[in-house]
């Protein structure tokens, strides 16, 4: 019965050095983390990358500032090239031509979306941009168009808007 006993105060020896070694490597790793500036996880997902020879696939605040700052660099110049495209169009202006006495101006290019203001028959619009997708609407195929009219913008049937 002694023998049991010293066996069993062996075994229990050797498990208690785990748990402050456990502790230690966590509390190691997030201090590691901190001083990286990355969550313990992304760490980890670094060494992994480290240990295939990868690049990080997880870059610190810094590095995701410098990309945020970039993208939107991006973001203004494109903004900007489309608005010079825009005022480049041919056709700057264009007049109303239906046989109703007004027409619709939508919030969507879509006739289910809601009517924003009715423009009175050959009226002046300023032509945005034609949509790209050519659609049957009323057995006639055409596209939708962006205008301004009235300082609102919205989307008419561009089959209704004669280009000068």
């Amino acid at each position: 019965m002694g023998y049991k006993n010293k066996k069993r105060r062996k075994e229990s020896s050797n498990g208690k050095y785990i748990l402050p070694l456990l502790f230690f490597v966590v509390t190691a790793w997030s201090i590691l983390a901190s001083f990286k500036d990355k969550s313990p996880t992304a760490l980890t997902g670094d060494l992994y990358a480290w240990i295939l020879g990868k690049e990080s696939p997880n870059p610190n605040k810094a590095e995701l500032k410098s990309i945020i700052e970039n993208k939107s660099l991006l973001i203004d110049s494109l903004a900007n090239k489309i608005e010079e495209l825009q005022n480049k169009s041919p056709y700057r202006t264009a007049i109303v031509n239906t046989t109703a006495n007004e027409l619709n101006l939508r919030s969507q290019p879509n006739l289910s979306s809601e009517v924003v203001i009715k423009i009175p028959d050959s009226s002046a619009v300023k032509i945005l941009y034609f949509d790209e997708e050519v659609l049957v609407l009323d057995g006639e195929t055409g596209k939708w168009c962006k205008i301004r009219y009235a300082d609102k913008e919205g989307w008419v049937w561009g089959n209704y808007l004669l280009l000068e």
